[in-house]
């Protein structure tokens, strides 16, 4: 009560130390981080200031030993009686106290106050095998009467007020099926229906899977080694959506843990003999660029920073962005958000640069207005929706139109993608020295990964197979063992951070079916440990970069592989580059 009454009646009857006191509580940052913020306000507006020290020290209070805490209450009890005299300086001296107490006791006693969180229930897994009892249709209004099995519920779609289910489930309803209400599936995509009477229209106009016109630059296989087989050519006749290209009948799956220890062992020691002889040491370089910083220093988690940084790098230390006039080429580009760090790195602002992306699906979010920038000399930027193996690189309109110099570049193509942009490239030198134009690439810089996924067909150095005794067979599963290289032991609780912080991973290509097999440290069925398996898996993917290399020695490239990021950034870690001999 002394407390209280003494120094309100000090303070509140000065209006210049109130305004001091009041300024000095807006500008200390201590008080912001110490004090809730409805306390903090009740304080500005001087409602509460006689309760001020208590309030700075509930959290120290907390934090101390009992003892300790009593200790530092009977001193503040005795503080009021000792200082009679300069109410003001006394307070501004407690607050100061408190503050730098508080500071010190969460330093050295590390404690955290935490605000209760409420318990959350976690949904229980469905066990497959378990037999499926259908539960009483649902009693809301218009709610659909489909059961997904999959996820063990109705459908939560709005249906009409005169049937029974959603418009994408109506075709199920058999009350519909002679009326004009019956849906059918899609012919040319069957994840979605359409009314039986609109089909016509459906397919001709609306469908997004509707064949399309191809552009000038595309030629069936055009960049394939070998002629593929009858069944893909057929396959490949019926396929309009992107999503059913991942379904490849005639892909057998490669079941390593079939074969006997003989023939195991013969692929391996093939694949030590080629790494001997055709794959020299690698150079680990990881570079940085200047137009990073900032945006590395706003983002916690640098992963794909890290990696775009180091191959803009890569790209800048060859000598790729002294050419500002350009055609700067990203293979799988997604987004193209490669792209936009190229543009920035160049540093053009004139538009003088042009920008290809190539991709063989649309996505959104993409950055092509960025590229094209916003002065009155805009970039030229062209997007191609198409399949590598079918670009012809010299009709690409972009390109055709002039004679500027072309950059190729990308991060993560995957498997036999990197084979079909290198025979693409190759085909387009070709194509220019006929002509006589010289050499119209300045350089290569690609991250390869998923070699898994790599094709025998599509594969561009069949002789350098040949030469190390690998044949189609042997390398469908030597392209299978290279998936023993990345399925290593990760520390589960970093990976699930990366998981709920990342978005979609660029790396994630690819179904390794043998990766539990792979990851198993006992009783393998091809009699090594984990480091002997990751250390065959990393060999396998070096014997395959080894022929690419080749491959691009014969068109009169330099051509290296440089490891350019740490393995804890990317397991697939190696780049590919190649400039033109001098």
């Amino acid at each position: 009560m002394l407390w209280s009454t003494c120094s309100s009646t000090a303070i509140l009857r000065k209006s210049k130390r109130k305004t001091k006191l009041l300024n000095w509580l807006k500008k200390s940052t201590a008080l912001t981080t110490v004090l809730p913020l409805k306390i903090k306000t009740g304080l500005l507006k001087l409602k509460a200031l006689p309760a001020l020290p208590p309030l700075l020290l509930i959290g120290t209070l907390k934090l101390l030993p009992v003892k300790l805490a009593t200790g530092l209450r009977m001193f503040l009890l005795l503080l009021p009686p000792l200082a009679g005299i300069n109410f003001f300086a006394m307070f501004n001296w407690l607050i100061k106290f408190s503050v730098s107490f508080s500071f010190l006791a969460l330093v050295f006693f590390k404690k955290k106050i935490e605000m209760p969180k409420e318990p959350v229930e976690k949904r229980a897994k469905i066990n497959k095998n378990q037999p499926l009892d259908l539960p009483p249709v649902p009693n809301k209004p218009q709610q659909c009467h489909f059961f997904v099995a999959r996820k063990r519920r109705y459908c939560n779609l709005p249906a009409k007020k005169s049937q029974k289910y959603c418009g994408e489930h109506l075709g199920l309803d058999p009350d519909n099926q002679a009326s004009d209400l019956k849906r059918v599936p899609c012919p040319y995509d069957n994840s979605h229906t359409v009314f039986e009477k609109d089909l016509k229209v459906h397919m001709e106009k609306r469908c997004n899977s509707r064949p399309k016109g191809l552009p000038v630059c595309h030629s069936l296989n055009v960049n394939c080694t070998l002629e593929l087989s009858k069944e893909e050519l057929e396959f490949q006749k019926n396929i309009y959506s992107h999503q059913k290209m991942y379904i490849q009948p005639w892909l057998a799956r490669v079941q390593l843990k079939t074969l006997s220890r003989q023939e195991l062992d013969s692929i391996i020691q093939k694949v030590r003999t080629a790494y001997e002889q055709h794959v020299g040491s690698i150079e680990t370089q990881i570079l940085k660029h200047t137009v990073f910083e900032q945006k590395r220093a706003e983002v916690q988690w640098t992963k794909h920073l890290d990696q775009q940084s180091s191959l803009i790098g890569h790209m800048e230390q060859n000598g790729l962005l002294q050419d500002k006039t350009a055609i700067f080429i990203e293979f799988g580009a997604g987004k193209g958000e490669l792209s936009g760090w190229v543009k920035k790195a160049v540093n053009e602002v004139n538009g003088e640069a042009s920008y290809v992306l190539i991709d063989r699906k649309n996505v959104r979010n993409k950055v092509d207005p960025s590229l094209i920038g916003h002065t009155q000399q805009k970039s030229t930027v062209q997007r191609v929706l198409i399949d590598i193996k079918d670009l012809v690189l010299s009709k690409v309109e972009c390109i055709e139109s002039n004679d500027k110099k072309v950059v190729a570049f990308s991060k993560h193509l995957c498997g036999c993608a990197t084979d079909m942009t290198l025979k693409c490239l190759m085909n387009y030198v070709e194509h220019e020295r006929t002509l006589g134009r010289g050499n119209p690439l300045s350089g290569i810089v690609i991250a390869v990964c998923c070699h898994q996924l790599c094709r025998y067909e599509m594969y561009p150095n069949t002789e350098y197979l040949e030469s190390i005794q690998i044949d189609k067979t042997e390398f469908a599963r030597l392209c299978k063992m290279s998936s023993w290289g990345i399925c290593g032991e990760r520390n589960q609780q970093q990976l699930k951070k990366e998981i709920e912080k990342e978005d979609n991973d660029e790396e994630n290509h690819g179904d390794l079916e043998e990766e539990e097999d792979a990851d198993q440290t006992a009783n393998h069925f091809s009699g090594l440990d984990h480091s002997q398996r990751e250390k065959i898996g990393y060999q396998c993917k070096r014997v395959l970069d080894a022929g690419r290399i080749k491959y691009l020695e014969k068109y009169g490239f330099d051509a290296k592989l440089v490891y350019y990021c740490d393995p804890s950034t990317s397991l697939e870690n190696c780049a590919l580059i190649a400039t033109p001999k001098k």
